[in-house]
């Protein structure tokens, strides 16, 4: 009889290393969400973290060189469903193409639903981005995806240009910061909401768009 044990293969050794370090790394973001949700993003160490998650501080380092890398790595997985959950602003479809204020409403509604998807893991965010925000670093998460869809409006003659796309971007991602951070952070102590955060996004992003259409050709 053929040995059929002895037929198996085992998985190449670059592969078995590599689902280890997916696993210690999913392992460290746990850890990391946890404590910062128990004990606050700026009252939580490295060190605290190679705890929580059982690992050699060495270990946690070679993951994640700081915390702000932590919190880099939630934006960018953030940014991906984002991205899946929209269609690409400039694909041409069969039909006329969807307007940029359409655009701008469904992505702020995908945020919303975002956010309040994963509270902890939103309130973790806006308590990272308040205590690093003297730090010079990456932009806001969305504001790519905003700038390429209001420069879209703008290059279709649906938004002013009085202002250039990429101050407008800024401008809806402050929007959308602000009124996370004013809905998320009652809630670390157990307060419910003070306001949905749907309606709220909207009501923000409808004031922008007024201004967005004022001197515009077409809206």
């Amino acid at each position: 009889m053929d040995n059929v044990a002895g037929d198996i293969q085992e998985p190449p050794a670059a592969d078995r290393r590599a689902r280890q370090r997916e696993r210690t790394r999913h392992r460290i973001l746990e850890a990391a969400l946890e404590l910062f949700s128990a004990r606050g993003y700026a009252h939580t160490t490295m060190d605290d973290i190679a705890g929580r998650a059982d690992i050699a501080r060495r270990t946690l380092f070679n993951h994640f060189p700081a915390k702000q890398a932590i919190l880099a790595a939630w934006r960018a997985e953030r940014g991906e469903r984002l991205a899946a959950a929209l269609p690409d602003a400039a694909a041409e479809g069969d039909g006329p193409p969807v307007p940029a204020a359409e655009l701008l409403r469904r992505q702020f509604a995908v945020l919303g639903r975002l956010s309040e998807s994963d509270v902890p893991l939103t309130i973790v965010l806006v308590q990272g981005r308040m205590t690093e925000i003297g730090d010079a670093g990456e932009p806001f998460p969305t504001f790519e995806s905003l700038r390429a869809v209001v420069q879209l409006g703008q290059d279709r003659a649906e938004f002013s240009t009085t202002a250039p796309a990429h101050t407008v971007a800024e401008v809806l991602s402050s929007c959308y910061a602000d009124t996370v951070s004013r809905w998320a952070l009652p809630q670390v102590t157990g307060r419910p909401a003070p306001f949905e955060l749907g309606p709220a996004l909207s009501a923000k992003l409808e004031l922008v768009l007024g201004g967005l259409a004022a001197g515009a050709s077409r809206y």
